[in-house]
């Protein structure tokens, strides 16, 4: 098994949204993923892939000094394998690199699993966004301390 994560294309955009739609029942939106692509430079989005199909994907936002992970997901067929700790090293050493001070995110407070890999990244518990998610679930912030200029 080969994985390979590489920034996103144009020709991502419908895989994308096909599993965001399946696994979070919405989605950023097509229309939204193509303008970030072409047009918006705080936008870094990346694909993962296994044997070079599309296995997950992550999507954020440098807004120097900080930076926010919009979405994350591994398709279910590729789950376990390490690919979300994959995708978010990958956001994390283009965080090292334009020195960004901190890195945020929301997780369901119910999604155990994810929030287990991101304390594994060192993130910690900001605190809870209420009713956060359309099913009125709440969302844990979580933020992970980076170099930066502190």
């Amino acid at each position: 098994m080969n994985i390979k994560i590489r920034k996103m294309k144009l020709s991502d955009i419908t895989y994308v949204y096909n599993e965001e739609i399946k696994i979070f029942g919405k989605s950023l939106g097509e229309k939204a993923l193509f303008n970030d692509i072409m047009y918006n430079d705080m936008s870094k989005y990346f694909i993962a892939l296994v044997d070079d199909e599309k296995a997950g994907y992550v999507g954020s936002w440098l807004t120097i000094p900080n930076a926010d992970i919009l979405n994350l997901f591994v398709s279910e067929e590729y789950r376990g394998l390490g690919i979300g700790r994959e995708l978010m090293n990958e956001v994390i050493n283009l965080c090292n690199d334009k020195k960004i001070e901190l890195l945020t995110l929301e997780v369901n407070v119910n999604n155990k699993y994810a929030i287990e890999m991101y304390e594994n990244l060192g993130f910690k518990v900001g605190n809870i966004r209420k009713k956060y998610y359309n099913n009125k679930e709440d969302a844990l912030l979580m933020i992970l301390q980076l170099g930066g200029k502190t």
